[in-house]
């Protein structure tokens, strides 16, 4: 489970069961009088407790009968509405391997625990707990790159999202198996990413370490040309890892892969904070993990699609946007992550191989911005050269939806959240020794959407 403000997400639940599909049922009887300790315990080790946990980032711990008492009827609704765990994807759409679905089952003993008054049951039917890296879901890091000094914020207002440079100066080419975005203060940290900046790029070149800059237009790309490493891999910006709700560590070893960073390489945090009322301070990190070897595979994580031609009218409530990327060579895809936000409701993406075929990957028929799941293929799927990726998002900016800040705004593309972007981040594996700048097909940018084009299905 992801952190979330509680009473607006269990208000929210209910409304989004209705599309979620019978063929997930499993039949199955809960016992007469659940227990915590016996029946409830067991659960919540297996299915929460990775983010229900002190120095994790759900809101309250679910780690004993004490912390969980108080939230017996709060998670009863959440399970009945499902959105708890927090999984927004079709279950019939794909297969992932982090898919967070409890059964007809699961639910009916959550419920039935909370409805008998949430009983805790003999002591001696409590399993052993679970042992968490304390504060870490990937282990302890080799690693740990941290802010340079702690970012104050305001009391109150709009925060831009900004970036901020670490000078890491990583001494050596290294692997990575693993890595984790740690918010310093989760209560500000809406969504963090962690970038490799190669050596000689020229993004973000002239700005001062520790100090948070809001980007320009066109200041997210680097025009150096990248050169070998000292170890052979060409070294390229990637990002390294992502803290969002609904995504925390990041393992990269399917495949046997791992991720490369060069020695001489930086480290730029890429921040959406938000305000809380009174004065904050910040002091994030991202720990890595270090592969035992250099891998024949390298994993890569991407923006896959990407379409800046946006112009949502003022009180479209369906507004479709597309985006597509061809390869222009052999990759493997393992994750995905859609990239919308306040007003995006819908994504799916579809994959067209050179014969024509197409396949339907990931459908979201109810997205949301404050979940920003990434979803783990259960297998690899093959990506031969002249394949075709293609995403498709839904709008809605109209009073109906209740996350939007402004029905009366036209909203165009932008990185601040009252902006609008139709994004696919992706993992795909090449093999070590490939060129990772030619990945996909190089893409013409277009010119500023100005004109509105409606839906039209």
């Amino acid at each position: 489970m992801r952190r979330v403000i509680l009473s607006a997400l269990f208000a929210a639940g209910i409304a989004g069961a209705a599309w979620w599909p019978a063929s997930i049922s499993v039949k199955a009887a809960p016992p007469a009088t659940p227990t915590f300790n016996k029946d409830v315990l067991p659960l919540l080790q297996q299915r929460c407790q990775e983010c229900h946990r002190p120095n994790s980032i759900a809101p309250m711990s679910f780690m004993s009968y004490s912390e969980t008492r108080p939230y017996a009827r709060a998670i009863e609704k959440s399970v009945v509405g499902r959105t708890m765990p927090p999984w927004f994807a079709d279950p019939t759409v794909g297969h992932f391997k982090n898919a967070k679905l409890l059964t007809d089952a699961e639910i009916e003993l959550l419920s039935a625990w909370a409805k008998s008054g949430a009983p805790e049951g003999d002591p001696k039917d409590k399993p052993a707990p679970v042992q968490f890296a304390d504060g870490w879901t990937i282990g302890k890091p080799d690693i740990v790159v941290q802010f340079p000094n702690e970012i104050a914020l305001p009391a109150t207002g709009v925060i831009d999202q900004s970036n901020l440079v670490v000078r890491a100066r990583f001494e050596r080419d290294m692997w990575v198996k693993a890595a984790e975005v740690r918010p310093g203060n989760k209560k500000v940290v809406h969504h963090m990413k962690a970038i490799i900046r190669p050596p000689g790029s020229t993004w973000l070149k002239n700005v001062p370490e520790g100090e948070l800059y809001v980007p320009q237009r066109g200041e997210g790309f680097d025009t150096s040309v990248p050169q070998p490493s000292a170890s052979g891999p060409l070294p390229v910006q990637d990002i390294l890892a992502k803290y969002n709700p609904g995504v925390a560590g990041q393992t990269f070893t399917v495949g046997n892969a791992a991720k490369f960073i060069a020695a001489g390489s930086d480290i730029v945090f890429e921040i959406h904070y938000t305000t809380t009322g009174k004065p904050e301070v910040d002091r994030s990190m991202v720990g890595i993990v270090l592969a035992d070897a250099p891998p024949a595979v390298r994993h890569l994580t991407v923006t896959g699609t990407n379409n800046p031609r946006i112009d949502i009218p003022a009180g479209a409530s369906n507004y479709e946007i597309g985006a597509e990327a061809t390869l222009a060579s052999d990759a493997k895809l393992v994750w995905v992550q859609p990239h919308q936000h306040y007003r995006g409701r819908y994504f799916e993406m579809h994959v067209v191989y050179p014969n024509g075929e197409r396949k339907m990957v990931l459908r979201v028929p109810n997205y949301r911005f404050d979940w920003q799941v990434g979803y783990e293929l259960a297998e690899p799927i093959d990506l031969p050269k002249g394949t075709r990726l293609e995403t498709l998002g839904r709008y809605d900016n109209s009073a109906a939806n209740r996350f939007n800040p402004d029905p009366a705004a036209r909203v165009q593309f932008g990185l601040q959240s009252n902006d609008e972007m139709h994004v696919a981040f992706m993992g795909v594996l090449v093999d070590a020794k490939a060129d990772p700048t030619k990945i996909f097909v190089p893409r013409r940018r277009p010119a500023p959407a100005t004109a509105a084009v409606p839906a039209t299905r």
